[in-house]
């Protein structure tokens, strides 16, 4: 059944468009508190709104078309068909990153500290995500692997086809909720004593392991080329730019030698490749629990050493708290 409301001409206005548009809302009302506690001019927040608003849309579906461009440039042979954007075909990981240079965008016209203006737009992305996770029920997005576990069989929605399957974008909404808490309390508890950029890269690494995981539970093929999951790739990468951040501050501090900081890579690019071989191994495999545990503890090890940095980066040689 289809979820169009209304047609504005011969473009058809959907249920899941109209909650796309409610979830960029709150994203940029979150910004709003947070661009005020970084001191910014209500000129600079107004300039963060026009500017990630178009680049939201423009970079999800650009990563979208970029990652299916064999689907337009063999199956379909008209590439145009990629500009037809009320036909669907979106990446949450390519709006995370429209919103992201949007901030930058935005930093550099205002000239303000763009770290600050990252923060002020990553605060609001988990609920705008809770509201994007939930809006994929009854599109046939969201659905994962088949439950092979009766004790699990509570968890389970049926996919249409019979089959009792995990309802993954239940899980991604959850998490997310979790995470924008997470982000909260950071608030509360530290307000002016937050390292600007700190809410922006903790974002990243929490969102970044977690959604990783998740990723390979879905079931529903979007953004999957030749076996290999584009957004999970994705979430993979935001996390190790965190990881990188936070370690090359560590260095920089003196609390760590370079001899370290490039052992520290490699066990974290050590850490990608098992998960690599076990998403693989999922896939083929008949021991999920385990390929599933190893992943997780793979990217547990990505996520603790990023906070170790992250630790180690706010403090001086001395030790003492470095106080932004």
């Amino acid at each position: 059944m289809s979820d169009t409301l209304i047609l504005l001409g011969s473009v058809p206005l959907t249920r899941f468009g109209c909650m796309m548009g409610l979830a960029l809302l709150a994203v940029l009302l979150c910004a709003a508190p947070i661009a005020r506690l970084r001191r910014m001019s209500y000129g600079a927040f107004i300039r963060l709104v026009v500017v990630c608003i178009p680049m939201g849309w423009l970079v999800s579906r650009l990563v979208y078309v970029l990652a299916n461009c064999t689907y337009y440039l063999t199956t379909l042979s008209n590439p145009v068909l990629a500009l037809r954007f009320w036909d669907g075909g979106y990446s949450i990981a390519g709006a995370m990153l429209g919103l992201w240079l949007g901030a930058v965008i935005a930093a550099k016209w205002a000239h303000v500290d763009t770290a600050g203006m990252l923060d002020a737009i990553s605060y609001g992305m988990p609920l705008g995500l809770v509201i994007e996770r939930l809006s994929e029920s009854g599109t046939g997005m969201g659905l994962g692997r088949a439950i092979s576990y009766d004790w699990l069989t509570f968890l389970g929605i049926d996919d249409g086809m019979g089959d009792l399957v995990h309802p993954v974008y239940c899980y991604e909404a959850v998490v997310a909720a979790v995470l924008f808490l997470v982000l909260t309390v950071m608030i509360l508890r530290r307000r002016d004593r937050l390292p600007k950029g700190d809410l922006a890269l903790v974002f990243m690494t929490l969102y970044g392991t977690t959604q990783a995981l998740l990723e390979s539970l879905r079931n529903d093929g979007h953004m999957v080329v030749h076996f290999v999951r584009i957004q999970q790739c994705l979430f993979l990468i935001f996390a190790l730019v965190a990881f990188g951040v936070y370690l090359h501050r560590a260095v920089q501090k003196g609390c760590m030698q370079k001899s370290q900081q490039i052992l520290c890579w490699l066990i974290a690019v050590a850490c990608v490749g098992v998960c690599a071989v076990m998403e693989f191994r999922v896939d083929r495999g008949t021991l999920k629990w385990l390929y599933y545990t190893v992943m997780l503890l793979c990217l547990g090890v990505i996520a603790g050493m990023t906070f170790y940095f992250r630790s180690l980066s706010q403090q001086w040689r001395g030790g003492s708290v470095k106080r932004a």
